[in-house]
């Protein structure tokens, strides 16, 4: 990298509008405020996967369509999968170049917070019409809202650690962790709260039920990006609105002083990465995206259908369905820091398998259980054996890294993880019709099939675990998987 190119006019113009961080030291307040982009995030997500199939459904039965219901459904619901991986990665190097009187990254969550919030609320706005022009024009507000999520969310995840001193940021990060999955609860209570505003055993109080949860998310989303702003405010990289820059901007993290443009680095491209694994002699990095692809291609299915199957098989409520999904990531929460302490000192290979038995296990069970408290406690127990996989994976990519690689690998294991959740609701949506329609089943009975969907692929993911030889040895240090946290985002 070269030499910053600043000149003294600029950096005085510039100068920061907070106060410093201390060197080694956490602003915990000011960690929880800039969390807030990200738990916006996190928040619309959680409810958008679980009400959307919902909808979705009731919009393709109305217009008439029982063919491939599912699979449509499954399309639509990866959209925001593939604006991920097309536009994630550019909207994120462009705003590490942008100039703005507002900063790096503020520009692009303002922008893509009010995009979200006028998509979300048109959604809510759409929910309870019917027909085929008012379907169409919800697509078309999909598209919007997917487009205004991915415009910010590199932005959002980015803030933390360009206002954090790199000693600290493995405990900023565990803050933003919480806090998406505080989100995450959050979200999936709002069909609790907008239940006990309306009478959901009637056609039209159901529909203005679910409406009003995606207004609830923008009230919060909106409330949430206030209080950003005022508190939040990044040191000045220019004097215009939005310009984008040659080079990269850089901001000092503790000082927060402008540091002037600089060289960007040239990085390998994703495909030579992914060459390099696939012609290593030794196979394990391969069969560990391998694992990683297919045990998150089984439990996407629980992401998109799940709902689907406790409102229209079991018979549930929607505030029923959400509460027994909410209590899998507030066990993930309590358990997180004893599966990753469990992982170094019994072997991360050997907790991901207890993860994929126990996961597997407990979905099987769930197949026999109709009751929604028992139901709703092995959920519980789910969140646990999650946590052991979803931790521990990462790390075991990183230990088969060679050196200076830990980059291209780790984009190699989010690649290969993004591929699983763009593909998997669509290939369950046409596995479910495939099943309907030659059982010749009673709608919602196809969804039965969800369970040894799942239990099918963690089969093959602990296949593919067997033939995995390496990752336990190497040994990073807290600031290195700090960094690695920081470059890569918290999933």
């Amino acid at each position: 990298m070269s030499d910053p190119k600043i000149n003294l006019d600029e950096k005085g113009k510039y100068s920061p509008r907070m106060s410093p961080n201390t060197p080694g030291k956490l602003k915990y307040g000011r960690t929880f405020l800039i969390g807030l982009a990200f738990m916006t995030s996190s928040i619309a997500w959680t409810y958008y996967n679980f009400a959307m199939p919902l909808l979705l459904n009731g919009f393709l039965q109305d217009l008439g369509v029982t063919t491939g219901l599912d699979t449509i459904t499954g399309a639509i619901m990866v959209l925001d999968n593939i604006v991920a991986i097309l536009m994630l990665p550019y909207f994120g190097a462009l705003s590490d170049r942008t100039k703005s009187k507002f900063g790096k990254r503020t520009p692009y969550i303002m922008i893509g917070c009010v995009g979200a919030i006028i998509g979300f609320s048109a959604i809510g706005m759409i929910a309870p019409s019917q027909g085929l022009g008012v379907f169409i024009a919800l697509l078309a507000v999909i598209t919007f809202f997917n487009l205004s999520m991915a415009f910010y969310r590199s932005s959002a995840v980015s803030l933390m650690p360009d206002l954090t001193d790199p000693e600290v940021r493995s405990e900023g990060n565990a803050i933003i962790n919480l806090m998406g999955a505080l989100s995450m609860v959050i979200g999936l209570a709002i069909p609790m709260i907008t239940e006990m505003m309306f009478d959901v055993d009637t056609a039209d109080g159901l529909a203005s039920s679910r409406a009003w949860g995606f207004y609830f998310v923008s009230f919060a989303t909106t409330i949430a990006l206030v209080i950003l702003l005022v508190t939040i405010k990044e040191t000045p990289t220019g004097d215009k609105f939005m310009e984008i820059s040659s080079h990269s901007i850089a901001i000092d993290p503790v000082t927060f002083e402008y540091l002037g443009e600089q060289e960007i680095e040239k990085k390998e491209s994703q495909l030579e990465a992914l060459k390099m694994i696939f012609k290593e002699k030794e196979k394990s990095a391969f069969f560990m995206l391998l694992v990683v692809f297919t045990w998150f291609f089984g439990y996407n299915a629980i992401d998109t259908f799940y709902s689907l199957y406790a409102t229209q098989f079991l018979g549930w409520s929607d505030s029923g369905a959400s509460t027994t999904l909410m209590v899998a990531p507030i066990t993930m929460i309590i358990t997180a820091v004893f599966a990753g302490r469990l992982g170094d000192r019994m072997g991360r290979k050997r907790m991901i398998f207890i993860g994929l038995v126990g996961l597997s296990c407990c979905v099987f069970v769930m197949m026999f259980l109709t009751s929604q408290i028992s139901v709703t406690i092995l959920m519980g127990i789910v969140g646990i054996f999650y946590g052991m996989i979803n931790i521990n994976t990462i790390v075991i990519v990183w230990g088969m890294a060679p050196e200076g690689k830990i980059g291209a690998y780790t984009g190699a294991y989010y690649l290969f993880s993004q591929l699983s959740a763009t593909l998997s609701p669509v290939f369950a949506g046409l596995l479910f019709d495939i099943y309907g329609s030659l059982g010749n089943l009673a709608s919602g009975q196809q969804y039965f099939a969800l369970f040894p969907y799942v239990i099918l692929f963690e089969l093959i993911a602990m296949i593919w675990l067997s033939r995995v030889k390496r990752g336990e040895t190497k040994k990073f240090s807290q600031q290195e998987l700090a960094d690695l946290q920081d470059q890569y985002g918290d999933d």
